[in-house]
């Protein structure tokens, strides 16, 4: 049996902005940043910030649009995805994403302006 669960939490690196596929699905993809730290050997306290993508479909990515924005804290559970493509030169490129099943604030956002 194969699991393909990620659990993560972060802040939204931007706005979200919610488009459209040519099929009228809707889709928001963000970054979020999770802000860890750790002591050194030397005894001082590190900051170590990892990047994630996300990806949000249909009604939650609606959602998330309406009520999220830059900054805020959320929950995101999905799946660990890989995108591959070459580019214009021929050169081969890869990307992990989470492609979220889920995702709720872990904190209540101030209203979007």
């Amino acid at each position: 049996m194969n699991i393909n669960k990620v659990m993560f939490t972060g802040n939204l690196v931007a706005d979200p902005e919610l488009t459209q596929t040519t099929g009228g699905k809707s889709v928001v993809k963000v970054s979020i940043a999770n802000n860890d730290s750790y002591q050194a050997e030397s005894g001082e306290r590190r900051k170590i910030t990892t990047f994630v993508d996300v990806t949000v479909w249909g009604k939650p990515a609606e959602a998330l649009s309406k009520l999220a924005r830059k900054g805020t804290e959320i929950f995101v559970e999905g799946e660990l995805r890989l995108d591959t493509w070459t580019d214009e030169n021929g050169a081969n490129h890869s990307r992990h994403f989470i492609r979220a099943e889920a995702w709720q604030f872990t904190q209540y956002p101030e209203k979007k302006s």
